[in-house]
């Protein structure tokens, strides 16, 4: 038999079988990078949506902030509906139909334990005379600065008209707020605060600083009507 006609040696079928096996396993682990390359970036597309959506509703309303005072029993005179501390803000602003019923509802936005962890969580109670004099059979509204530890409360889907709570940050590690305004009204110096307590004006902007268990969101300055 001539060398032309002749068949592969053991040694050369083995170097092909092992060429065929490395080609395999460079192909797989190309798939599999491949594939850890885009659910990485699809998971960055998740939270950067989750971010653009966050800005988005609290930007439209914070823009909306009432300046509103009204009576209710635990004050003594009328109460300012605008309230903020490092860890939580309060205000009344519209929500559009299309989220809901429409109409004035006073937000809450605090760092709250629930389920087992640490949330960002939007809270929304109609701004409504049964609500502000404690009449109403829903979770009870009082002033941010009265208020006891978030109490978690069971769902009531016939009321979310009335109260809602829905959670913003998931698994939050910070969420620290501040405020920048005049500190009275005779002030002309605005400067930077931890807090807005017993003030009859809103802040100029509202900051909102994040980090969940993926990391920092950018910072969040928001601003308020009347600026």
């Amino acid at each position: 038999m001539s060398s032309d006609q002749r068949g592969f040696t053991l040694l050369e079928l083995l170097i092909s079988l092992a060429l065929i096996g490395l080609m395999v396993v460079l192909l797989f682990g190309a798939l599999r990078f491949g594939s850890l390359a885009w659910d990485a970036s699809e998971a960055r597309l998740d939270r950067d949506t989750t971010i653009s959506l966050a800005w988005q509703y609290l930007s439209d309303r914070f823009r909306n902030a009432r300046n509103l005072s009204a009576p209710i029993p635990s004050s003594s005179g009328a109460h300012f509906f605008f309230e903020g501390e490092r860890g939580a803000v309060e205000f009344v602003s519209p929500m559009p139909a299309y989220l809901g019923s429409g109409g004035l509802y006073i937000i809450r936005l605090q760092k709250v334990r629930k389920a087992g962890k640490e949330q960002l969580l939007l809270r929304r109670w109609l701004y409504h005379p049964e609500v502000l004099s404690g009449e109403s059979e829903l979770p009870e509204w009082r002033p941010l600065s009265e208020d006891g530890p978030y109490r978690e409360q069971k769902e009531h889907p016939e009321l979310r008209a009335w109260y809602s709570e829905s959670v913003l940050v998931d698994e939050i590690k910070t969420a620290r707020f501040s405020y920048y305004g005049l500190p009275a009204p005779t002030d002309e110096q605005a400067q930077w605060s931890d807090d807005w307590q017993q003030r009859r004006q809103l802040p100029m902007l509202v900051r909102m600083e994040v980090e969940d268990a993926k990391g920092k969101w950018p910072e969040m300055i928001f601003e308020l009507p009347g600026n």
